[in-house]
């Protein structure tokens, strides 16, 4: 029986995968591994998924329903990474991040089940100090209703990302040279999923009182033009940010 690390759902076999497979990538041998940030079942590595099964809500009745299951008006904040050690003993750089792939293809996925169809997609990425985001916007079908459903009622908070690393360094006990985990310095964002659980703390849904300072939304509105709205504005704040906009 394979020992499961406390709190993570990670085998110390699936580790000891992780750290072979990112030193033979390191080495030239091999492709860079397949990462999933949640606590959830089974490891990828080598683009080649060990358990892909997701649990949770069953994926009954893929059909298309209203326009109020999806669509900018249902458009949810995540915060989708955070550079606190999360729950494998890991750091995630959000300066390292590289999103041009990502936002050519920017799916939303339901537990990193890359054979179901997506339950959204990410109208937009951005970074924050310390942190990474984005806007979903669910998809018009009867299942990714039933995700948003549980988001907007909060019964679930949680998001988790799928990267492939690039550079990365390991993260040892100053004193012992214990091993603690891995720090993350450059990856390449594949997709971001919905999840229970996810591996980073910080990985959860944006609530409404919590929305970003106003440089960063001037920042955003540069480059972002008209096609998002603005969560948790006031209506004078949201004045001047038209009004800054519309000089931008």
């Amino acid at each position: 029986m394979r020992e499961v690390l406390p709190g993570t759902g990670e085998s110390s076999w699936e580790r000891e995968r992780l750290l072979e497979a990112l030193e033979a990538y390191r080495r030239g041998w091999s492709e860079p591994p397949l990462l999933r940030k949640w606590c959830g079942s089974g490891l990828t590595v080598g683009g080649r998924a060990s358990d892909l099964s997701g649990g949770g809500i069953g994926m009954d009745g893929m059909g298309v329903v209203g326009k109020d299951a999806g669509g900018a008006a249902g458009a949810m904040t995540f915060v989708i990474s955070g550079e606190e050690v999360d729950r494998h003993g890991d750091v995630v750089v959000a300066a390292g991040w590289q999103l041009a792939a990502y936002r050519q293809n920017p799916v939303f996925l339901w537990a990193h089940d890359y054979t179901r169809p997506v339950i959204g997609r990410a109208m937009a990425v951005w970074p924050e100090p310390g942190l990474l985001l984005a806007r979903m916007e669910f998809a018009p079908t009867e299942f990714a209703s039933e995700v948003a459903a549980l988001y907007r009622s909060g019964y679930q908070q949680g998001v988790s990302v799928g990267f492939k690393p690039l550079r990365y360094e390991e993260r040892r006990q100053e004193q012992t040279g214990a091993f603690l985990g891995i720090r993350f310095l450059e990856q390449e964002l594949l997709e971001v999923s919905a999840v229970p659980v996810p591996a980073n703390r910080q990985a959860l849904r944006r609530a409404m009182e919590q929305a970003p300072r106003v440089g960063d939304y001037l920042c955003r509105a540069a480059g972002l033009g008209r096609e998002l709205e603005l969560e948790g504005v006031s209506p004078g704040l949201a004045a001047v940010l038209a009004a800054a906009r519309a000089g931008l």
